[in-house]
């Protein structure tokens, strides 16, 4: 194989990453220089990695006399990313990883076995795909895409539909995202894989919210916080926004008197129709009101809006159509010291709800088809080509997704835990931030999740635990105005701003010819005339725009992705895997420790 490495430099400058193969058939060929990444080969296993600016830290270490990749941190053991070698030791045999977002990838040379795992929920992200009798392994699925490779048209369906890919899938047939609660074991020519977490002993959701409810959901995130400020990275950084759940991270930091740097990023929610600048507005206000000064990244400029865009695109565009506002934080980010950054996600998913449908979580069996309805219509694929899959072929695959979760009260929780929170809410922290930082979920800890899937997910949506937990424990950081109660008199931004914003937005996604060209073949022959005609009369396509934007944004990142592997003809058994054939590696159930 061949990897450009000053490609994946320029690509992934500022961005932790890693690129790792087991079982190469012949030795790698590095082109390019190794200056600004981390560079580990041997004969049966190479990765290349980002490098931390400050420290020069990369994610591949020599552990035990085994090559380990480790992005994340676990919990429990105080381990991450950056952790000394010693430190690093604690996670040597896999199954001591519990607790945390991570991806693990061990090589040992001794057994000739390769050991990959990830986090109980998936957070940490990992891609894979087989070459032969190589295995390669990325945080990002561009990075092991190959020049040829095809769509997988039931996850851009998916994507169109729901924002976020289905299950494991990928945006490419022959890549998958590696199974949350997952381990693979590999040696050449043998793949296994087990489940070691077990969403079947999740809690079911019967329990009734009461006064003690609240105070066990408090306890159990004030554990999650004390193991995450035992992590050793460096100083604390809070991106501070104005809602509950970065305002109990804030109150809890202030209350511990635990020293860090609060962040507000300029954000625009739209509210019938109109924009409103919230978090840069009362999230500052708020900081300044405990004596804490909180620095503002402001949005960019409606002319630098396509720039951003586009590198959204070649970092996330694979996995979300959200998340271009948080360009301007990773900047600002990639310019500080290391640091321990404190992330909000799943606190709503978790502490809340997930799915907001009429009807939902009076019975699983209600629950499974209000689901597959809101998520597996049939209304989008009325509008596109024959290439996509059959509605009935895409309501089966939702229901095989569904499947993987407990049939009960919960089972529509875990499914937008694992497809809206997971694919599509995260990728912004998780897939774009500096190298040297280690972002931290403490809503995502288990012990946190145990906790609150015990109640009854319509009784969290009536009483909604971390506006309630904010309230009652931390009523001093509580009365204030913010994006979960917004006063009646905050102002819109004004029409002629959003307008440009829209337009620049517009632009870029309708503003490659080529793309135009190509959306023709994946649509039905009444939008072929509408996407033809809106060249004369832009106006149409805003009447569909709900179906062209986000076809739009796929094909154009399928035609702008960058290939960084050479990867030369694979055997012709392993040339098609795809990756249904990668998941039917056989499979087996741990009971969640």
């Amino acid at each position: 194989m061949k990897i450009d490495l000053d490609k994946i430099a320029a690509q992934f400058a500022d961005v932790e990453f890693f690129l790792a193969c087991v079982f190469p058939g012949s030795a790698p060929e590095f082109s390019g220089s190794h200056a600004g990444l981390a560079v580990a080969s041997t004969p049966q296993f190479w990765a290349v990695t980002s490098r931390a600016r400050n420290n020069g830290l990369g994610l591949v270490h020599e552990v035990a006399g085994a090559q380990l990749v480790f992005r994340g941190y676990e919990a429990a053991l105080g381990v991450h990313s950056y952790s000394h070698a010693a430190d690093l030791e604690r996670i040597a045999a896999p199954d001591t990883l519990q607790n945390g977002a991570f991806a693990y990838l061990k090589f040992d040379p001794a057994l000739g076995q390769a050991t990959a795992r990830s986090d109980a929920f998936g957070f940490g992200p990992m891609y894979y795909r087989r070459h032969g009798e190589a295995w390669l392994f990325a945080s990002h699925p561009s990075l092991i895409h190959f020049a040829g490779d095809e769509p997988d048209l039931t996850a851009w369906l998916s994507l169109m539909q729901n924002g976020s890919a289905l299950a494991d899938r990928s945006f490419y047939r022959d890549i998958a995202r590696f199974p949350a609660g997952g381990q693979m074991t590999l040696r050449r020519g043998q793949a296994e894989t087990v489940q070691w977490f077990d969403f079947d002993q999740l809690p079911a959701g019967t329990e009734k919210i009461d006064d003690d409810a609240f105070r066990i959901v408090e306890d159990a995130y004030m554990a999650a916080m004390e193991r995450c400020l035992k992590l050793n990275v460096g100083e604390v950084t809070l991106p501070f926004s104005s809602g509950f759940d970065s305002r109990r991270f804030f109150g809890t930091l202030i209350r511990k008197a635990v020293p860090f740097k609060a962040v507000t990023c300029q954000t625009f929610h739209r509210k019938n129709g109109r924009d409103y600048d919230i978090d840069s507005f009362f999230a500052p206000k708020i900081a300044a009101a405990f004596g804490v000064d909180c620095e503002l990244v402001r949005a960019v400029p409606p002319e630098q809006i396509a720039a951003d865009a586009a590198r959204r695109q070649a970092l996330i565009g694979t996995e979300t159509f959200m998340h271009g506002w948080a360009l301007p934080f990773m900047r600002w980010l990639a310019e500080r010291p290391p640091s321990l950054v404190f992330d909000g996600l799943a606190g709503d998913t978790f502490g809340n709800s997930g799915f907001e449908i009429d009807g939902l979580h009076e019975t699983p069996e209600k629950d499974a088809e209000l689901v597959l309805g809101k998520t597996a219509g049939a209304e989008l694929l009325k509008q596109l080509s024959g290439r996509f899959p059959a509605h009935g072929a895409f309501r089966k695959e939702y229901r095989r997704f569904l499947g993987q979760f407990a049939p009960n009260i919960n089972q529509a929780e875990m499914a937008f835990l694992q497809s809206r929170t997971r694919r599509c809410i995260s990728p912004w922290i998780t897939m774009m931030h500096p190298p040297g930082h280690v972002v931290v979920y403490p809503y995502c800890d288990l012990e946190f999740a145990l906790a609150t899937l015990k109640y009854h997910p319509a009784e969290k949506y009536k009483y909604f635990f971390q506006k309630e937990c904010l309230r009652r424990f931390y009523p001093e950081f509580y009365d204030f105005h913010g994006s979960r109660n917004l006063p009646a008199n905050h102002a819109p931004l004004d029409e002629a701003t959003s307008r440009a914003r829209d337009l620049a937005d517009e632009q870029y996604a309708y503003g490659d010819p080529a793309g135009v060209r190509a959306a023709f073949n994946y649509l039905s022959l009444p939008n072929k005339a509408v996407l033809l005609l809106s060249r004369l009369a832009p106006g149409l396509r805003r009447r569909r725009d709900w179906l062209l934007r986000p076809l739009l944004l796929l094909i154009r990142t399928q035609h702008e992705a960058p290939t960084f592997i050479d990867a030369g003809l694979a055997p012709q058994d392993a040339r098609r895997a795809g990756t249904t054939g990668l998941n039917k590696v056989e499979t087996a159930k741990r009971g969640m420790a």
